[in-house]
């Protein structure tokens, strides 16, 4: 704490400017600052430093993150050193041991622990990404800002400003048609990916993120199935699903972003990954762990399996429920946010695919609630059977929160926004309703397990146009 308030963070920014990579000692000095930026943020998270000031009777609500955001330009520096290209430098050198490529993923992992952090994803620090200061240092010899230049369009174009949102998409592009070669780079793009994700948790980067096309390269990297295709899936996810404390707010940001996804032939995407078709699935790269060979060694039943290839074959089945999930979390956001009078037809075209093929998207989402309902039952069973039920129940807590915390992660959300994809189709198409019942009775159930699961996802929601829409279902269905 006597660290971050007596300016330690902006010594620490402001020293980086002066660092020559080239130079053994200085590219230890780049290290060693971000290493420390890192732990602090660590101890941040663990609420060390906030416990500390309370106690010593200071504001509790000042965090490392905020003290970076609105003290230093640091922030800057990560996007200028993520944006750096270092050529065929990419090797440690006699002269610079350390890589230039283990510098850049090490400050890609600290601007994506910086964006994830709540404070900063609240909107309580920082701006937007697409307008940050450029990066200052105490020690540069001219701290002059370069008057405004004309763009292409004729607009003024800020010099003194950084878009970061350009940065990470730039960083992205790279890898749009081939694999990460290295596990270093499998890594840092990684990072960059939860990155951009997190910062789309704030309605004003989602705005510039559609304005930076950054839709259309996410569906880019889905065509051509390679490892981005994964984190595409993810940031797609954040684009159109908004932050879950907003469900009363204004989400205008999230229906245009929602409509730009139909319009740039997103559904033609999403519904054969939401289909589970292993044609469509993107494959991990072949350095990272769920890619490897391995993967496909620890499948395999009987004889000896290393605990490298257990490693593998985990990371692989993590890669497609990840896949899995996010498919289905984007296809609620669609009918979330598109409404009938939507732009380019958006709810009529998402309608149909239900429709259409003897509604064999309402037979995959009555078998995904299925699933997922069966899921989210073991693990609060599991719960109510454990250690720690037993501690909370002796320690006078709410023993029912717990199951319900453990039933969500469990796999309740997405039970319950499967349960509202469903009802979707259903209340938008008689043929869907009707053909939904006759699956639902062929299986000995009913409408009754999706008004279950939306009167339970109803519950959890704050008053606004979201619960408003579940309850909506739930009269409807």
């Amino acid at each position: 704490n006597a660290f971050v308030d007596g300016g330690g963070m902006e010594l620490v920014s402001s020293n980086l400017g002066r660092f020559d990579e080239r130079v053994e000692e200085d590219a230890k000095g780049v290290e060693d600052a971000l290493s420390l930026v890192e732990s602090l943020l660590d101890l941040d998270r663990t609420g060390v430093l906030r416990n500390a000031r309370e106690n010593n009777d200071q504001d509790g609500s000042l965090s490392v993150v905020s003290c970076i955001c609105k003290q230093t330009t640091f922030l800057s520096w990560l996007f200028r050193r993520i944006e750096k290209d270092d050529g065929e430098a990419s090797t440690a050198t006699a002269a610079a041991p350390i890589s230039p490529a283990v510098l850049k993923l090490h400050a890609s992992e600290v601007l994506s622990a910086i964006l994830q952090h709540e404070d900063y994803s609240a909107q309580r620090c920082g701006d937007r990404l697409a307008s940050l200061p450029t990066y200052k240092s105490a020690f540069d010899d001219d701290l002059d800002e370069k008057p405004a230049a004309k763009a292409d369009d004729g607009s003024e174009k800020k010099e003194n400003t950084i878009d970061g949102i350009e940065v990470l998409l730039l960083a992205i592009a790279a890898f749009r048609k081939s694999d990460p070669q290295i596990e270093v780079e499998c890594e840092f793009l990684e990072n960059v990916f939860d990155a951009l994700a997190a910062s789309l948790l704030r309605e004003d980067n989602v705005v510039d993120f559609v304005k930076a096309e950054g839709i259309e390269l996410m569906l880019r990297c889905l065509r051509q199935k390679v490892h981005a295709g994964g984190g595409a899936l993810k940031v797609l996810n954040f684009a159109l699903s908004g932050s879950a404390r907003d469900s009363s707010g204004n989400n205008d940001a999230y229906i245009k972003a929602c409509e730009t996804f139909v319009n740039a032939g997103g559904i033609k995407l999403l519904f054969p990954l939401y289909m589970a078709r292993k044609s469509a699935i993107p494959s991990p790269a072949a350095c990272s762990e769920g890619g490897s060979s391995l993967a496909k060694k620890g499948k395999h039943n009987g004889g000896t399996v290393s605990k490298r290839a257990k490693r593998a074959a985990h990371a692989r089945k993590k890669w497609l429920v990840e896949v899995e999930q996010n498919s289905i979390n984007i296809m609620y956001a669609l009918t979330r946010h598109i409404a009938k009078d939507s732009e380019h037809d958006a709810h009529a075209r998402l309608l149909v695919k239900f429709v259409e093929e003897d509604c064999e998207k309402c037979d995959r989402t009555i078998e995904l609630c299925q699933k997922y309902d069966e899921k989210a039952r073991i693990s609060e069973y599991q719960y109510f059977r454990s250690d720690e039920a037993e501690e909370t129940e002796k320690m006078g807590m709410d023993i029912e929160l717990g199951a319900l915390n453990a039933k969500l992660r469990g796999g309740g959300g997405t039970f319950h926004r499967s349960c509202a994809i469903l009802s979707f189709a259903c209340v938008g198409s008689k043929r869907c309703r009707a053909h939904v019942m006759d699956q639902l009775k062929l299986q000995g159930s009913g409408l009754s397990v999706i008004k279950v699961g939306l009167t339970e996802f109803a519950s959890l929601l704050s008053d606004g146009r979201q619960k408003s829409q579940i309850e909506y279902y739930i009269t409807e269905i």
